[in-house]
């Protein structure tokens, strides 16, 4: 009897994990058996998105009677992004598709730099450029006003229920909305920062109400678990 409690203690407290290995053999990580199987995901390999992994019982779709967002394993190059709005439209790899290539470049550059040191502070601010900074001068005030008005896309009115960093992942949860007035949503998830030719590994979720507390360490043990392959 003492035999099976204690099998089952340890199936509870440490739920069966998988390995995902790159198909290219660049990197790998672990992730939890229930997530379910790991495919491409949306713009695999799309310019600065170098793989996104999504997972058939954990990303978006309707998942335990809710709707979810997002839920894809990301990894970057280039200035970091997050993805599903999570700091606004500058910061999406998705919503700065809008701009010609030359804009983009620009206001890339004279956005603050995400870092795990910034994050916190980054995620929840609704506004993150300003018409006077002198990073966009090379642009038209036409541009420059399209720059402004996609800045808080996605991002209105943040409040960061809890932002953590542990060495270089940042494992947050936050609450804004999408249109004035409209419905709050949750954006959490895990962001792990890396030395270059990436800049980021992450997993970041969407759901109408708070993630369970076991839900975010599952995110943020998968994201700190990305290792080059061997």
């Amino acid at each position: 009897m003492r035999l099976t409690a204690a099998i089952l203690f340890a199936s509870v407290a440490f739920p069966q994990q998988r390995t995902y290995q790159d198909p290219e053999d660049r990197f790998q990580f672990d992730y939890p058996a229930s997530f379910g199987r790991a495919v491409r995901g949306a713009d695999d390999g799309f310019r600065d998105r170098v793989a996104v992994i999504r997972f058939s019982e954990f990303s978006s779709g309707f998942r335990d009677k809710r709707i979810v967002l997002g839920g894809e394993a990301v990894l970057t190059s280039g200035l970091p992004l997050l993805e599903l709005q999570a700091a606004g439209g500058l910061y999406n790899a998705l919503t700065l598709q809008i701009f010609p290539e030359n804009v983009s470049t620009v206001v890339r550059s004279a956005a603050p730099v995400l870092s795990a040191a910034s994050f916190c502070e980054i995620v929840g601010r609704e506004r993150h450029i300003h018409s006077t900074d002198l990073g966009l001068r090379s642009l038209t005030d036409q541009q420059i006003n399209a720059v402004l008005q996609v800045d808080p896309i996605g991002n209105l009115e943040p409040a960061v229920e809890r932002c953590r960093v542990d060495g270089d992942t940042v494992t947050f949860d936050k609450k804004s909305m999408t249109v004035p007035g409209g419905p709050r949503r949750h954006i959490h998830g895990a962001v792990r920062f890396l030395a270059s030719p990436y800049s980021t590994f992450q997993l970041i979720r969407g759901t109408g109400d708070a993630p369970a507390p076991d839900v975010l360490d599952q995110i943020t043990a998968l994201v700190k678990s990305w290792r080059p392959a061997k």
